[in-house]
């Protein structure tokens, strides 16, 4: 029974932590999900000594003849050592123990979510070679119970105790957002960070040659050429860049909202939806509801934007974090779909 109420609760947990990690990285989310998040993963920390317990006693049978044991044994000597890792930075960044470390260029925090979603095959092969199915009067017996007592409050100490030592540890010059993040370049215009990304790839725009196309379901296809966008009434907004590298920063943009462009364009019956395209090949999708907040930005602090940052024009996408905030944009495209 111990085996399958660690490994169910193990699975229950895992579950969660994905759901949620994988919607914070897309959407700025509330406080109490982020501290859902963390208090799931110290749940996790407080299950891996009977986990371990569990792996040493399959370890000690050692390969045999069948391959396929063979096989899952390695898978799960891979997925072991790979979710010790995403633990290990999670716990590196949240603590801000090591604020700076970089690893090929990106940051702990960037590691933990990209090793996390790339083991995700693995954790689905094994759960469904390995797994033993519970049944359900084994998972909630006297004794199940005080082991979730246990549990439950071991990963509330860790939590707490971490949470204590990241406050400690913060600088007052970079405060941190409920995402984690740390606070670089707010109100900078350009000097503020770079989003670390394939897509800066994109060559250089010339304003003279470059231009923005609104086209699909639209009634009035059109091209927009740099002047006659900059030579529009600007509107501004404030907004925050959350980028899941593990750093925000808060600016004035100055644009022209999509809506202003969908509205000239004419939306068609069947429009529901919006593409937005970069020089780079890089797309972003959003509902029509939510493309309504999108400001198309030449500007940053007043400052015309800078090639790093998007110039011509970039997205400024408020209700997403920053790998929808597309740079270069030269597509708009309005394509069919629900409204919602």
């Amino acid at each position: 029974m111990n085996l399958r109420v660690t490994n169910s609760t193990l699975l229950a947990l895992l579950g969660f932590l994905t759901l949620s990690g994988a919607y914070s990285i897309v959407w700025p989310t509330p406080a109490w999900l982020y501290d859902a998040h963390r208090y799931a993963g110290f749940g996790l920390i407080a299950l891996l000594p009977w986990k371990a317990g569990i792996a040493w006693r399959s370890l000690r049978r050692g390969v045999g003849p069948k391959s396929d044991r063979n096989i899952m044994l390695g898978v799960s000597l891979l997925m072991a050592t790979a979710q010790l890792t995403v633990l290990s930075l999670a716990v590196i960044w949240a603590g801000n123990f090591w604020p700076a470390l970089t690893i090929l260029g990106d940051t702990a925090i960037s590691w933990h979510w990209m090793i996390a979603l790339g083991i995700l095959p693995f954790l689905a092969l094994h759960v469904w070679r390995r797994w033993p199915k519970p049944k359900a009067r084994e998972l909630v017996t006297r004794r199940a119970a005080l082991r979730y007592l246990g549990w439950g409050a071991a990963a509330l100490a860790g939590w707490q105790a971490m949470g204590f030592l990241a406050r400690v540890r913060q600088s007052a010059e970079a405060p941190r957002a409920t995402t984690g993040s740390v606070e670089q370049g707010s109100f900078s215009g350009n000097a503020m960070p770079v989003t670390h990304s394939l897509t800066e790839s994109a060559p250089r725009l010339d304003a003279a040659t470059w231009a923005l196309s609104i086209g699909g379901a639209v009634s009035r296809p059109t091209t927009l050429t740099y002047d006659a966008i900059a030579a529009r009434p600007q509107s501004e907004i404030t907004a925050t860049l959350d980028c899941t590298s593990g750093w925000f920063c808060t600016q004035h943009w100055q644009g022209t909202p999509l809506s202003d462009y969908l509205a000239e364009a004419g939306l068609l019956p069947e429009a529901g939806a919006i593409r937005l395209t970069a020089a780079s090949g890089y797309v972003a999708d959003f509902p029509l509801e939510e493309a309504q907040s999108i400001l198309l930005a030449t500007r940053v602090g007043g400052e015309t934007l800078d090639h790093w940052h998007g110039f011509p024009v970039r997205a400024v996408a408020p209700t997403r974090r920053g790998w929808h905030w597309v740079k270069w944009v030269t597509s708009v495209e309005v394509r069919a779909g629900p409204k919602a």
